[in-house]
């Protein structure tokens, strides 16, 4: 993971309890007094566990008021830890009689406490490897995660949006920057023309039809050109969750021995071992999620919209009008659709520019919680005592946290070009 991240590491000891195991033996014959022998006396042990966190050192508690600094960074912490049976503290008791008639019998009584668990942790002979090995991903497949999540999450673009609304309105309507220049022919010969005349050698009502089309695109334009300004360096906050991975595979039985813990065969059904099975369950969780505020800017003194207001004033008079020939004559100037075609092509041209660069993170992460785990537990343990068997679980667990460039994920500062550059100090977003 990129960035100055500072390491720490700290143990995450497992402890296994100590195991004490002794026999009492009783006999009925006269002059044998009952005694007590230590089988086993063995300390408790620990199996080692790590866990490493790398942090830019953040500043803790979170700030309060959901600010829009960005005051967080990139974040990884990891373990590698071994759970289950460590609190569990079992007993096993079995009493074996053994008769010398007529005049005695003998019995030992067999106690066993301390742990029972699949295999003993501490082995370094075992045919496989306990341990699942981590499942987090490295840093390019977190920002391939992290573009996706902001093309899928991103809040409609008000900039793309009027730059393609204005472009398809721009070619819609060319034609009718043709069919304007008649039209101050036109209602020059119909002027004094009966309504009849009209629309039989002149077709007037398609002809009004067309102009009023055309001055309704003029004003909604306007208006998208006006939501796109007022909308500028405004905060949306957006989340994206990607679907959660949690499979579980069953690799059946690895290993065949007696549990880890009685120290001898007097507490075992089955001396032979023949039905003592470990088996191995292995489990992945993957859980992957982005968080960021996204925001658009323009440039100080942007005023290409501004000089459409004038074409735009005379497409709202003519909405407002009751149009018949002499009223149409009488509008001016008579070239402001042709000079309205001229200006938006400016406006289309500025907008897409914008469109490309101007919409960026006021702060962006993708975040990722990952948990590979690998499970034992022994089948039919048949011990004398009714004791169970703990299963074992090997962990191994990363949290992973990674910042975004304002302009998304996998870019660097370095390669951002003078246009971007500007943006950004437009916007007070600088570089930590």
């Amino acid at each position: 993971m990129s960035g100055s991240l500072s390491y720490k590491r700290r143990d995450l000891p497992y402890l296994i309890p100590a195991r004490t195991s002794t026999v009492r033996t009783e006999t009925t014959r006269p002059g044998f007094p009952p005694g007590v022998q230590v089988l086993a006396n063995t300390p408790a042990k620990k199996v080692p566990g790590t866990q490493v966190t790398g942090s830019e050192g953040h500043p803790w508690p979170p700030r309060n008021g959901g600010g829009l600094e960005d005051i967080g960074g990139n974040f990884s912490t990891s373990k590698v830890h071994l759970t289950g049976g460590s609190a569990q503290y079992r007993k096993l008791r079995r009493v074996i009689v053994t008769p010398d008639p007529p005049l005695y019998s003998t019995s030992q009584t067999y106690v066993y406490e301390g742990p029972i668990l699949p295999f003993d942790p501490n082995s370094g002979s075992l045919p496989f490897n306990p341990w699942p090995g981590s499942v987090a991903s490295s840093e390019s497949s977190l920002n391939q995660a992290g573009a996706e999540a902001i093309a899928q999450c991103k809040p409609t673009n008000s900039v793309a949006d009027a730059a393609t609304f204005l472009g398809e309105l721009y070619k819609d309507k060319l034609p009718s920057l043709f069919g304007s220049t008649l039209w101050r022919a036109k209602s020059d010969l119909t002027r004094n023309a009966g309504d009849e005349y009209l629309n039989y050698q002149f077709g007037w009502q398609p002809l009004v039809r067309d102009i009023r089309s055309f001055a309704e695109a003029v004003a909604r334009a306007k208006t998208v050109l006006e939501q796109y300004e007022r909308d500028a360096g405004r905060v949306v906050r957006r989340q994206f969750h990607f679907p959660v991975q949690d499979e579980v595979h069953d690799r059946g039985f690895v290993l065949q021995s007696a549990p880890y813990g009685p120290p001898n065969n007097n507490f075992f059904q089955d001396p032979n071992f023949t039905q003592y099975r470990v088996r191995r369950i292995d489990r992945v969780y993957k859980r992957r999620w982005f968080s960021g505020a996204f925001t658009y800017y323009l440039p100080t003194g942007y005023d290409s919209r501004k000089k459409l207001d004038k074409y735009s004033l005379f497409a709202e008079e003519i909405l407002g009008l009751k149009l018949t020939p002499e009223v149409l004559w009488n509008l001016a100037p008579w070239s402001w659709a042709a000079d309205w075609f001229s200006n938006i092509g400016d406006v289309i041209s500025n907008v897409s520019d914008w469109a490309g660069g101007g919409l960026v993170l006021r702060y962006g992460y993708i975040m990722e919680h990952t948990i590979a785990s690998s499970t034992f537990t022994h089948e039919n343990p048949n011990l004398y005592g009714g004791g169970q068997v703990e299963p074992l679980v090997y962990v191994e667990e990363t949290k992973l946290r990674q910042r975004a460039n304002p302009f998304g994920f996998g870019i660097s500062w370095d390669g951002l070009s003078p246009f971007q550059l500007s943006i950004l100090s437009a916007l007070g977003i600088t570089r930590r």
